[in-house]
């Protein structure tokens, strides 16, 4: 249903949709014009031909004496077209009750006028049901008595013919060569929006530059884009990595001289200054270093990796648990999410006294659920614990408020594999980290 959705969204069927809709309506108004013309033809047509045949039938029986109108009108009918004549006078007219009818006689009168006002039309007379839909009518003659007549052929009986079928499956056939032409046009747009999602996960995707004129020029753009920032992170990092190999020395003298102070206590705390500083460069070079990670993606055993990061957080005398399988398969850089679980699970320890990760496997995806009992985060303020180097915690200690990157790598990391994070304040107390990671 998902994917129905999706593809409801895309251009491309709504593309197709609209061709689509066209064809039909372009096609649905060529045969309703055709078949009102038709209608049309065969109407003045059958007039014509009626008009006709009863100017006719009314010499002819006018010629003969009264005696032998009978057999006159035997011998004027044919198998569609019966002719009688009666000594009664003319019935009354009620075409009006009928705009065919009326239509019809206007006609008739207007290609053979000398049939007089004493044209009388109906349609479907008597009980015979093979005859339902016959022409019956009479008409007065100058001398006294009536013509009557009935003619198999009703008029406004006109029906669609081989040229209708013929255009409705031309239309089917251009239907189809419209939707395979918009799903080629669209092949380009597609590739172009999986090279988009896979830019800022890792090297320069080169997007290919195919299809139409702007979609090229997009793909174009977006690989100078691409190349541009990937130019300015490169530079960035070189840059603070440089910083970074320099502070490490005085860091290093620095330590070497607490070593010679006599008051060992205030050796300790200066100690625990440059151990602050030393972890907020290793973080601020982690974080740095996520654009530019080279590790390569593999089938891994993401519940093993889970484990491990709780046995290692025990073993160091941290109150941390796993609840799960043993096994669930999903494609990431090892490293990379181990170093982003490590961030959650130092968060979850170091605000909310414990970590409990709980993992699922659903059909889809794989779901890992990192829960503490500490006061949680206001709503509004859970998007912005997400941003670089923000710290919801006032505090300056390095034991409670760190360095304010340890959410953003571990999002990134995570965002880096395909997965997504949230935290949400638990009921009972506490904040829960959720990671889902895609199934293989």
């Amino acid at each position: 249903m998902r994917r129905l959705l999706a593809l409801a969204r895309s251009l491309e069927a709504r593309t197709m949709a609209v061709l689509l809709v066209a064809i039909v309506v372009v096609h649905a108004g060529a045969l309703l014009l055709y078949r009102q013309s038709a209608v049309a033809a065969a109407d003045e047509a059958f007039a014509q031909q009626l008009a006709t045949q009863l100017a006719l039938a009314r010499e002819g029986l006018i010629r003969r004496p009264v005696m032998e109108r009978d057999t006159e009108a035997r011998a004027l009918s044919s198998p569609h077209f019966e002719i009688g004549w009666s000594k009664a006078p003319p019935i009354r007219p009620r075409e009006r009750d009928d705009p065919i009818l009326w239509s019809l006689r206007s006609r008739i009168l207007a290609l053979q006028p000398s049939l007089g006002p004493g044209l009388v039309l109906a349609m479907g007379e008597g009980e015979d049901a093979l005859h339902a839909q016959d022409l019956s009518g009479a008409l007065s003659l100058p001398d006294g008595g009536t013509l009557t007549f009935r003619s198999a052929h009703a008029p406004n009986l006109a029906r669609l013919g081989a040229w209708a079928f013929v255009s409705t499956a031309v239309a089917i056939l251009v239907g189809l060569a419209a939707v395979l032409l918009v799903h080629r046009i669209a092949k380009p747009l597609r590739s172009l929006t999986r090279a988009t999602e896979a830019i800022g996960n890792g090297p320069v995707v080169a997007v290919p530059e195919a299809g139409p004129d702007e979609t090229r020029g997009i793909a174009r753009a977006l690989n100078a884009m691409q190349h541009r920032i990937h130019g300015l992170v490169s530079e960035r990092t070189q840059a603070l990595a440089a910083v970074s190999h320099d502070l490490r020395t005085p860091i290093a003298r620095l330590r070497l001289r607490i070593e010679r102070l006599a008051d060992a206590k205030e050796g300790q705390a200066m100690s625990g200054d440059l151990d602050e500083m030393q972890a907020m460069i290793d973080s601020t070079l982690a974080y740095l270093r996520g654009d530019t990670d080279p590790e390569p993606r593999r089938i891994t055993n993401v519940a093993s990796l889970v484990m491990s990061v709780a046995n290692a957080a025990a073993d160091a005398g941290r109150p941390v648990t796993y609840d799960g399988p043993g096994r669930a398969l999903s494609e990431v850089r090892p490293v990379a999410l181990r170093r982003g679980l490590e961030n959650l699970v130092d968060n979850a320890v170091r605000y909310g006294e414990r970590a409990a990760m709980i993992l699922e496997v659903g059909e889809d995806a794989v779901v890992l659920r990192i829960e503490d009992d500490g006061p949680g985060i206001a709503p509004e303020e859970v998007e912005s614990a997400f941003a670089p180097f923000t710290r919801l915690e006032a505090s300056r200690n390095r034991h409670t408020g760190g360095t304010g990157l340890g959410l953003t790598i571990a999002r990134r990391a995570i965002q880096a594999e395909g997965g997504s994070l949230t935290l949400t304040n638990r009921a009972e107390g506490g904040l829960r980290a959720e990671l889902i990671l895609p199934r293989v």
